[in-house]
């Protein structure tokens, strides 16, 4: 039993000559000083749980006192008058009407553009619905032309000519405004009659040949240029007509 005290007393002991030699250490580093070790003192001296509810406190003191400081600064002010009450209302009214005004001022403009937009389809629906109905009498034009039997007698007629005499046959046609004619007979002529045809027009005008042969090209294919859902020439479906040999807009 002596034994184990001894033991005992001799841990003790080095204990406290190892605390004393931290504690020097820590002074002789410039770690340790009398308020340091006034602090640790006052921090291990109280529970966690103490110092939670010390600093709780704290806070909720600095919160009342605001409060207070700020009640306290809204009580020196002067108080506000009836006018002055009448005036701020007043101009919140004022506030809450332009926003109502915008907002209305917005939707009329969405309604506007909305209505533009959908006049614009309505007219596109109704060029597109003429455009189609020119066509279709553009297509029936030509199939009654060129299966008449009154049309095949003339148009072999104009075949036995000269090249040169059947251009200035066809170019009399032009000066009358039948366009669609001429480009109906160059049509149904045999491909070895029509070239020589068309190199007597490039010998008068190379402008005029091209734009009959534009014109063949197109035939029956596309719905005319000058046609429009107002108006479609009856005498020359394809939009124009030839006066003393220059082109005019179809009457």
């Amino acid at each position: 039993m002596k034994t184990v005290w001894n033991i005992l007393a001799a841990l003790a002991l080095i204990n406290i000559i190892a605390l004393a030699g931290v504690v020097v250490w820590l002074r002789a580093s410039d770690r340790l000083n009398r308020q340091r070790a006034t602090a640790l003192k006052e921090t291990f001296s109280k529970t966690i749980a103490q110092e939670a509810a010390e600093k709780a406190a704290a806070e909720a003191e600095a919160r009342a006192k605001a409060v207070a400081a700020a009640e306290a600064a809204k009580m020196a002010q002067p108080p506000e008058s009836a006018a002055e009450k009448i005036e701020d209302q007043k101009f919140r009214e004022d506030q809450r009407l332009q926003v109502v005004l915008r907002q209305q001022q917005e939707l009329e403009n969405l309604r506007a553009s909305l209505m533009a937009q959908i006049a614009k389809l309505d007219e596109r629906e109704k060029r597109l619905e003429a455009n189609r109905l020119a066509f279709a009498e553009e297509r029936r034009k030509v199939m009654a032309t060129d299966g008449n039997k009154q049309f095949l007698i003339a148009l072999a007629t104009l075949e036995g000519q000269k090249p040169r005499d059947a251009k200035q046959v066809l170019r009399a046609l032009l000066d009358v405004h039948e366009t669609d004619q001429v480009v109906a007979y160059l049509t149904k002529m045999e491909e070895g009659k029509r070239t020589k045809v068309m190199a007597e027009f490039v010998k008068d005008d190379a402008a005029l040949a091209a734009d009959l042969l534009e014109r063949l090209r197109t035939r029956g294919v596309v719905v005319p240029a000058a046609l429009s859902s107002s108006q479609v020439s009856a005498n020359d479906p394809t939009g124009s007509t030839r006066t003393n040999g220059g082109l005019e807009p179809g009457r």
